[in-house]
């Protein structure tokens, strides 16, 4: 244990004045945390959560607030009341959330767990079982800095047995959690079951495991400095690059732009949207959330939200006409104005009211020699699908297509009348 405040301060480089909050348990991993802290050179914030699932819980509380106060240790207590869904994962963002609630309070990004080697051998079991990404195989982290607040594992590479030992050592108080001793949750059936008989086969296997964890740990922050080279400050994939890299850079250049996004990226999405990625169509989606979507458009990728938009059907009047909140279309049958930024459609007959909305499947231009698909004709000129999808098309009281923004327009109507027209985008 004597590495945990020179790990704090001078490999992890953590200024003396910050104060590191502690969620302390009152188990031994955490009680063991805070008795060697208490003595450094570090101020202190202690948390501490009552999960209401058991009446041990408040001899727990008793136990870590009245050590704080024999130390002078500020102490922050929370009822954690979760009440559906998945218990761990809800009750895991409720202590987040407090946390950081208390590291603003002191001013400090520093939050500190009491996770250790044998809880970093289990997470690897759970994440091979239910699957992952290299980074997930490897397990937990001693450091992960999210931005805002940096979540710190001091003990992690410490034993179960080497934390017990300290503490009858150095008597330092705790409770054991009798939840550990029941086979209702995942963790504990590995920590009852197979844990054991992989010890029996292997003395060194802990060692074994922050070997494996360091080697996958250190493979997946080399991928990873490559994926954000070969990105250059964007979360936008070029395909022609893509193609040419390696299938791992592949992988998790696909994974860096979904988890940029808070989106957890599973090894058959990645898998599916690498097979998009590779395919020639040049414009394909592939969904990620209720609220985004991968979209793939000709030489590039990138994630983009998902339009809930409802289809925009607007009548053309005389004068203008507001479509949205930054596009006026001008619609002139006759006028002497100057014009000459307008568009004139001429024609012989047409089916009034005019119409103006998004393009539509099934929409069908007209030309001299015949006709030809909308979709058609701005895959040839290689639009993009997000600007294909915000075109403005105008129509006749019939569905005929008289023009669509930036791309076409009907010369095959006469030339007894005309009418003029402008579409004017704000910035």
């Amino acid at each position: 244990m004597k590495h945990l405040i020179p790990l704090l301060k001078n490999e992890l480089k953590i200024p003396t004045d910050e104060h590191l909050v502690l969620s302390v348990s009152g188990g031994v991993d955490s009680m063991v945390l805070l008795s060697i802290l208490k003595d450094g050179p570090y101020p202190l914030a202690v948390v501490h959560f009552n999960h209401l699932k058991r009446d041990q819980s408040l001899i727990e509380k008793d136990l870590v607030e009245t050590y704080c106060k024999t130390h002078d240790i500020p102490f922050h207590y929370y009822k954690i009341k979760v009440k559906d869904g998945n218990f761990h994962h809800q009750a895991h963002l409720l202590r987040t959330h407090y946390l950081n609630e208390v590291a603003r309070i002191y001013k400090t990004p520093y939050i500190l767990t009491a996770h250790h080697l044998d809880d970093l051998f289990e997470s690897i079991l759970i994440k091979i079982t239910r699957g992952s990404n290299l980074l997930g195989y490897a397990g937990m982290q001693v450091y992960h800095d999210d931005g805002h607040h940096i979540y710190i594992k001091p003990l992690l590479y410490a034993s179960k047995e080497d934390i017990i030992e300290y503490a009858k050592k150095f008597n330092v108080p705790y409770l054991e959690d009798e939840s550990n001793q029941t086979d209702l949750y995942l963790r504990n059936r590995y920590r009852h079951a197979v844990v054991p008989i992989m010890k029996q086969e292997n003395d060194n296997l802990l060692e074994q495991i922050k070997q494996y964890h360091l080697q996958l740990s250190q493979a997946f922050a080399f991928i990873r400095k490559q994926t954000i080279k070969h990105l250059n400050g964007t979360c936008k994939i070029s395909i022609p690059l893509f193609k040419t890299l390696d299938e791992a850079l592949k992988d998790d250049m696909i994974a860096y732009i979904i988890e940029s996004h808070d989106l957890s990226p599973s090894y058959e999405i990645i898998m599916k949207i690498k097979k998009m990625l590779q395919s020639n169509r040049p414009n394909q989606t592939y969904m990620l959330s209720k609220d985004y979507i991968m979209t793939k458009s000709y030489n590039d990728a990138f994630i983009e939200p998902l339009s809930r938009t409802n289809p925009i059907k607007i009548e053309v009047k005389n004068g203008k006409n507001r479509v949205d909140n930054n596009t006026i279309f001008t619609f002139l049958p006759k006028t002497k104005a100057n014009t000459e930024n307008f568009t004139k459609l001429c024609y012989n007959k047409l089916a009034f009211p005019l119409w103006l909305r998004h393009r539509e499947d099934g929409d069908m231009l007209s030309y001299s020699y015949g006709h030809k698909k909308l979709k058609k004709l701005l895959i040839d000129l290689k639009v993009p699908t997000q600007i294909r999808n915000g075109l403005w098309v105008l129509i006749d009281n019939q569905n005929t297509v008289l023009w669509v923004e930036d791309y076409y327009i009907n010369q095959t109507l006469g030339h007894e009348n005309e009418i003029l027209f402008e579409l004017k985008r704000g910035k």
